[in-house]
């Protein structure tokens, strides 16, 4: 699956204040990647060009995170639209925003949509199972620390003798 992410509507439903969300874009977006990079997902957030930039899309990667910001001339909706419809199969492909008429579009070029917030919970979720098998997988049982105390301490009292 590869996910496709409405730069501004994410950052916008995360902070609901344009100057707080210019404030803290690099750091949402870090914080984006850090999850990408421990789940292994492929994603790419689309953010709107402004007037001033140059007409082809400028892209960016943060680890396994690319960033897109789009010519002047094209929405972020539309650059994500006509991926999905370049894309080899459609159905691989997931919009994330909360624009719903993107998502409508999105599902009509035979994509996945999901809000924000589904995108979001989904992804709060996965990482914490991810973390929690992580830490489990590496704990050791009681009576192995017991079995490798005991080795310790017979090796310690060895070298004081």
């Amino acid at each position: 699956m590869h996910y496709w992410i409405d730069g501004y509507n994410l950052l916008f439903r995360i902070t609901k204040n344009y100057r707080e969300m210019k404030q803290n874009e690099r750091k949402l977006l870090f914080a984006l990647n850090q999850s990408i990079i421990l789940l292994n997902y492929q994603a790419t957030v689309v953010f709107d060009g402004r007037e001033k930039d140059p007409p082809e899309a400028l892209r960016r990667n943060l680890d396994s995170l690319a960033l897109i910001y789009t010519p002047h001339h094209q929405t972020a909706d539309d650059y994500i639209l006509q991926a999905i419809a370049e894309a080899a199969d459609p159905a691989q492909e997931v919009v994330v925003s909360s624009d719903y008429e993107l998502l409508r579009k999105a599902k009509q070029r035979g994509a996945k949509a999901q809000t924000i917030e589904e995108f979001l919970s989904k992804l709060v979720n996965k990482k914490r199972k991810k973390k929690a098998l992580i830490e489990k997988t590496f704990q050791e049982t009681s009576t192995e620390l017991k079995r490798l105390l005991k080795i310790f301490e017979e090796r310690l009292h060895d070298d004081e003798e």
